[in-house]
């Protein structure tokens, strides 16, 4: 697996609407586009597929194309849905 690398893991919980959201595009199995920071705080870009979306010790994350995975708190846009704005 290739993970953002070390990113604060603190517990974080994204709205049920924006999850289900998440749910929906990784049920469809239809490619989205994703931005998102990184470890070191770095705007990153990246289409895929979400293949999972889990919570390990109290972490949202996404899998995208089996390899990548994001903690949720560091999404900012999925197909031009903000989710940095909900942070606000």
């Amino acid at each position: 697996m290739i993970e953002t690398g070390k990113i604060q893991s603190e517990q974080f919980r994204l709205s049920c609407s924006l999850y289900e959201l998440i749910e929906i595009w990784s049920m469809r199995g239809n490619e989205v586009d994703l931005v998102y920071m990184d470890e070191k705080n770095h705007e990153q870009t990246h289409s895929g597929i979400i293949t999972n979306v889990y919570s390990r010790n109290g972490l949202e994350q996404i899998e995208v194309d089996s390899k990548l995975i994001i903690p949720t708190k560091n999404i900012v846009l999925v197909n031009d849905v903000s989710f940095k704005d909900y942070l606000k």
